[in-house]
């Protein structure tokens, strides 16, 4: 049997992947800072390879006395996915230094944190026959700069850009990486959001289109299960992306002329 771990495993995007874990006969371990207990008995009910661990990604040393457990509880990971994280959606300057900082040390510096702890364990997996993979979640705003997303995009763009060089540093030992940029996912950070967030970001973010969250965490699964390296569920967002890739300048005049309508609509 395989295992998996997730962390940020016990709501949204890492909850909803976990379940497709279950149900294709995973065992599971899943990390997270709050809520383990609850989304460990309501996941029991459906199969119980299903283990839960207490972590702070900031924290390293928590992560190594908690991925200890989880291997004396189910073994060394084929499959570790980071979708631990947070989103601030404030301007620039309305959001304080310490706002931006715990984003870049819960997204970026925690991805970091996580497969740096891992990684003993990944290599054990290789030695043991096994092909583990890494996948941190990142996002579509770790392609495409987002109005309102200072601290946001800032750590996810870091994320990609971790990804990247973890895939080249961790080829030779076998060791295979993904990172997947989704666009706009219907979480309940989100919805959250969505109460005082602003009209501008509401309006540019549909650039990159909405997902109903089972519906993108099942092509986000399809994708982690397929061998791409970058994983972005949605034509829509896909699209984005690659014209901002590709005609960079075309698309930031775009973006401008959009900014200019939602200013003039505002204003009116």
């Amino acid at each position: 049997m395989k295992t998996a771990w997730v962390t940020g495993g016990s709501s949204g995007i890492g909850l909803e992947l976990t379940k497709y874990l279950l149900q294709d006969n995973y065992q599971v371990c899943i990390f997270a800072h709050a809520g383990i207990e609850q989304a460990v008995a309501n996941l029991q009910k459906h199969s119980s390879s299903i283990c839960g661990f207490e972590v702070d990604v900031q924290n390293e040393s928590i992560l190594d006395t908690q991925f200890a457990k989880a291997v004396a509880a189910f073994g060394v990971p084929d499959l570790l996915i980071n979708s631990a994280g947070i989103g601030i959606a404030k301007s620039f300057e309305d959001m304080t230094s310490e706002e931006f900082l715990r984003q870049i040390n819960i997204n970026l510096v925690g991805s970091r944190n996580v497969a740096h702890a891992a990684l003993p364990y990944l290599k054990q997996a290789t030695q043991q026959g096994k092909s583990p993979k890494l996948v941190l979640i990142a996002s579509a705003a770790g392609l495409v700069g987002c109005y309102g997303y200072t601290g946001y995009c800032s750590s996810k763009f870091g994320v990609v850009g971790l990804a990247e060089v973890l895939r080249m540093e961790l080829r030779s030992q076998k060791i295979k990486v993904a990172v997947v940029c989704p666009p706009e996912i219907e979480t309940p950070m989100v919805v959250d959001e969505r109460k005082n967030g602003s009209p501008i970001t509401a309006a540019l973010k549909q650039l990159g289109g909405s997902l109903p969250l089972e519906k993108a965490c099942k092509d986000i699964y399809n994708g982690i299960m397929s061998n791409q390296f970058m994983i972005i569920p949605s034509t829509q967002a896909r699209i984005l992306a690659n014209v901002s890739r590709l005609l960079p300048n075309v698309y930031r005049s775009q973006i401008d002329k959009k900014l200019d309508k939602i200013m003039q609509k505002l204003a009116s």
